[in-house]
């Protein structure tokens, strides 16, 4: 049996401007070299083992989110945002990914070349990865590239263990593997299956229509804020970065908030011109797609329940609902303070009026009630600002974990996208153990005010032989994998409690690795 290694959430952009010699400002994924390492360790084991593998690529490889803008061919002028991609705007820039990233572009075709499969799965970022002229693209990179230079057999022969997946990769009785994001509320799309869109012409603004809440923020407000930000896997973020400019960069907060108060209007226009039930070419693409999946996978009707637990509460359209609605209940609440505060106002000085003391005593009494009311003020929104937000992590994401390992019925459920590495134990029908497992990122991930037993950047994947499952993370100082450090976490108010409890890398000792003990996983 193969083994399977599984890398999430690269987000690689363009790499390297060549006009300047430097990267690109929005450019999250420095680690060329470590992952081309990562690549020649996978194919020396994989050797020494006699044993092939799987590399897969769980999404958000790409981010055709977070790049630069770029002046338009017509006209010259740039554009304030990212483009809006196209099949072939979206081939352009894999393309130019691949050119500014040889490093990890020579450590896949070392994979291919070598004999092993790579398989490249689509996530909320690169969720493009669907269209053929995308593939295209990747292909193409591959087949020039010099280690196949005259011999286009072999390079063919490489090729042809590279596949793409529109949605998940399943192995029946072993692991299901996707992105994750449709799980999460704020990063779900409502049609994900875009396939047959390349054709579809004006059908693309409709599928723009369809971004994520999540995807609308990284691309059109985070991108802003240039290089200071990191890739912001959900709006749960929003108050940690927001506190963090607050205190070290407020001119760039009052800066982005002033450049966007055009964009908010042009956005409510653009959601009222195409209502989702519009959307109707987006939907028959879906759905084609979908009862195709289920019947190549022969999951049936099961696929069909999978594709509906996915979380779309808060896309583009129902998020301007959402914040009207806000901002109607906001404006009242500020008006029954403002009434509040001008009534306690009153009476205080009425208040004062009445009472039997001098003008001095009067101006005393005055002063101190309006430093106490200064005071409290300014001892609320520090509280506001300061308060920890720490949760535990997306409890979505968990509980779908748990319903797909019952509905498919394997051992191993794995996701990216939430950029935290999980490792969860939930256990099957006939009390079988099931693992979660969330590989976590390659890039930097924004740790400011938690304390977590990590480093700022740790290159964390899944290691799959036979049913057992270890999340590590590679390390390139020592040239070889380590087990990810985590740590059991205790039950918190409104969190589930799991019957089974946990098993995290806190029990290292006991076990070997941070990840399901040999033959834990076996049904």
């Amino acid at each position: 049996m193969h083994d399977i290694i599984v890398v999430s959430d690269l987000h690689i952009g363009r790499g390297k401007n060549r006009n300047t010699g430097r990267y690109f400002e929005l450019e999250t994924f420095f680690y060329d070299e470590d992952f081309h390492r990562f690549c020649e360790y996978l194919c020396k084991q994989s050797h020494a083992r006699d044993v092939p593998f799987k590399l897969v690529f769980n999404g958000d490889t790409f981010d055709f989110l977070r790049l630069d803008p770029v002046p338009e061919a017509v006209g010259g002028k740039k554009s304030a945002f990212s483009p809006v991609m196209t099949p072939q705007r979206a081939a352009m820039e894999v393309e130019s990914i691949l050119v500014g990233h040889p490093l990890f572009l020579e450590g896949v075709v070392s994979v291919l070349a070598s004999g092993n499969e790579v398989l490249m799965m689509p996530g909320n970022h690169d969720i493009e990865v669907q269209w053929g002229p995308v593939q295209a693209a990747m292909r193409e990179a591959i087949r020039e590239h010099s280690l196949f230079a005259g011999d286009e057999e072999r390079a063919e022969r490489a090729l042809s263990r590279l596949e793409f997946r529109p949605w998940f990769y399943y192995e029946e009785g072993r692991i299901w593997i996707e992105h994750g994001c449709q799980y999460d509320p704020e990063n779900a799309f409502r049609y994900p299956l875009r396939e047959g869109l390349v054709e579809a012409g004006d059908a693309l603004h409709e599928a723009e229509l369809d971004n994520p809440l999540g995807n609308f923020f990284q691309r059109y407000l985070y991108n802003a804020f240039g290089h200071i930000t990191f890739i912001v896997p959900s709006t749960r973020a929003n108050t940690r970065y927001l506190k963090w400019l607050l205190f070290n960069q407020p001119q760039l907060l009052l800066r982005i908030v002033k450049s966007h108060w055009r964009f908010w209007w042009q956005i409510v226009r653009r959601v009222t011109q195409y209502p989702s039930r519009q959307r109707n070419r987006l939907a028959a693409a879906h759905e084609k797609r979908l009862h195709e999946l289920a019947e190549e996978s022969a999951l049936g009707d099961t696929l069909l329940e999978i594709d509906a637990m996915k979380e779309t509460r808060a896309d583009i359209s129902a998020a301007i609902n959402g914040f009207g609605r806000a901002a109607i209940k906001g404006a009242l609440s500020l008006l029954l303070v403002g009434v509040l505060v001008l009534g306690l106002w009153f009476a205080a000085i009425h208040g004062l009026n009445q009472i039997q003391m001098g003008l001095l005593g009067k101006a005393a009494v005055f002063l101190a009630f309006g430093f106490l009311f200064l005071f409290s003020a300014f001892g609320s929104v520090l509280y506001l600002l300061l308060r920890s937000n720490a949760t535990l992590p997306p409890q979505p994401m968990r509980r779908a974990a748990s319903k797909l390992a019952r509905m498919v019925d394997v051992p191993i459920v794995t996701f990216g996208h939430s950029h935290d590495e999980v490792l969860w134990r939930q256990d099957l029908a006939d009390e079988r153990p099931s693992w979660y497992y969330n590989t976590g990122t390659w890039i930097a991930v924004f740790t400011h005010d938690v304390l977590l037993p990590r480093e700022r950047v740790q290159f964390t994947f899944l290691r799959v032989r036979d049913k057992s499952a270890e999340l590590l993370h590679w390390s390139p100082g020592r040239g070889e994998p380590l087990p990810v450090i985590l740590l059991d976490e205790e039950p918190r108010s409104g969190a589930p409690i799991q019957a089974a409890g946990t098993m995290t890398g806190s029990m290292i000792g006991k076990i070997g690795f941070a990840g399901a003990p040999e033959g834990a996983a076996d049904p």
